[in-house]
């Protein structure tokens, strides 16, 4: 026999579940919600309900006027009864959510370890508070020597080209993979003078740039060169070394970007870039 369903619309976005999910939370406004009569007026006009037909078969429709993207979280959190936030959703909505609906009394909320990131990964920093010395220089090594060939492979070429069209400077943006010239909405500030875009991973992801498919596994990740907090003047005062330039300035910048989601909707989210302002001559 199948298990009866109820229908949630949120701001326009569809869900259709089980209505004994919300069983082991009877206090909830969920709970309270599914098993109303339709003709009940307990609660607020941002909660509505009527009955639809679907397949010859009578199916309550709640009506919320709530984020979608953070009430398919709150649906993961009933269902597994762990907090997965991704990156694309703002926690404080969820929480705003978890308290509306009443179920967040078992939650500590505002604090960042209740919050479970499905898309990141622990910091340069987080990994090598855990090795031994002789792995933490090791792993150091090996990442400066990503680092140096970005320089030699990627970045003195690009300044190279630019010398001989006769610009006296350049801007090299280093960005995901999620960050492109045709996404951002933020105005950089040598946007309109000569400049380049290099795609670095943020972890496991392609490398784009205009350079043979081998360098993939030799550049840097984008979260060493933004998390290690000396690493932009190193990677800064290298440039200079290496180059010969006049005055190199890195620096991190945070962008936003307009993106579809997965239910079709714009939404808008800030990301961190490294921005390499170079004076060639």
């Amino acid at each position: 026999m199948s298990q009866k369903t109820v229908i949630f619309n949120v701001g326009g976005t569809v869900f259709e579940i089980t209505k004994n999910l919300f069983n082991a939370y009877p206090n909830s406004t969920l709970y309270k919600l599914v098993n109303q009569s339709s003709s009940s007026s307990s609660f607020s006009s941002r909660f509505t309900s009527n009955k639809s037909n679907k397949s010859n078969k009578s199916i309550q429709t709640i009506y919320l006027e709530h984020n979608p993207l953070a009430f398919s979280v709150i649906l993961d959190y009933v269902r597994y009864k762990r907090l997965c936030v991704p990156k694309n959703v703002a926690r404080e909505i969820v929480e705003l959510q978890l308290r509306e609906f009443g179920l967040g009394d078992n939650i500590k909320l505002s604090t960042p370890d209740n919050f479970e990131n499905v898309d990141g990964l622990p910091s340069y920093e987080q990994c090598l508070n855990g090795f031994s010395t002789s792995l933490k220089d090791a792993a150091v090594s090996a990442a400066f020597r990503r680092i140096d060939t970005l320089i030699s492979d990627v970045i003195l070429p690009y300044l190279k080209r630019h010398a001989k069209r006769g610009h006296q400077q350049i801007t090299f943006y280093l960005t995901p993979n999620n960050v492109t010239s045709k996404n951002i909405t933020t105005e950089l500030e040598h946007i309109n003078d000569p400049h380049e875009w290099i795609t670095l991973p943020t972890d496991s992801s392609s490398v784009s740039v205009e350079k043979d498919d081998n360098l993939e596994n030799d550049l840097p990740d984008l979260k060493l060169l933004l998390q290690k907090s000396d690493t932009l003047d190193q990677l800064r005062d290298l440039i200079i070394n290496k180059s010969g330039v006049k005055n190199c300035t890195v620096s991190k910048v945070e962008v936003s970007c307009r993106s579809e989601n997965e239910f079709g909707l714009l939404s808008s989210k800030s990301w961190d870039i490294v921005q390499i302002f170079v004076s060639i001559v």
